[in-house]
């Protein structure tokens, strides 16, 4: 498990990294979807090595204010992949 901040992300997932609009819908929706191309993942030519990932299940993401953990991930068609995210709630906010 790491933890990035959102500058360390967008460095990771390539020349269009999330807008400041995609984080305020997220942290309004409490969830997002986060899509890299192929070009963002990562790995050595040779055809045994394992994929490097810009992020992994259970990575931590902040956000300003916010923190979001990647609860999943699904490879696309073209290589890529779809990060699923949720916001992490603070447990003293009761």
């Amino acid at each position: 498990m790491r933890r990035l901040t959102r500058s360390e992300l967008a460095s990771r997932v390539g020349p269009r990294p999330p807008s400041d609009a995609f984080w305020r819908r997220a942290i309004d929706r409490g969830e997002a979807a986060l899509g890299v191309g192929a070009d963002a993942v990562g790995g050595a030519r040779d055809r045994d090595a394992e994929p490097t990932e810009p992020l992994d299940t259970g990575d931590i993401v902040d956000v300003d204010d916010h923190a979001f953990v990647v609860v999943g991930a699904e490879r696309t068609e073209a290589g890529g992949r779809i990060y699923r995210i949720e916001l992490v709630t603070d447990s003293d906010a009761e």
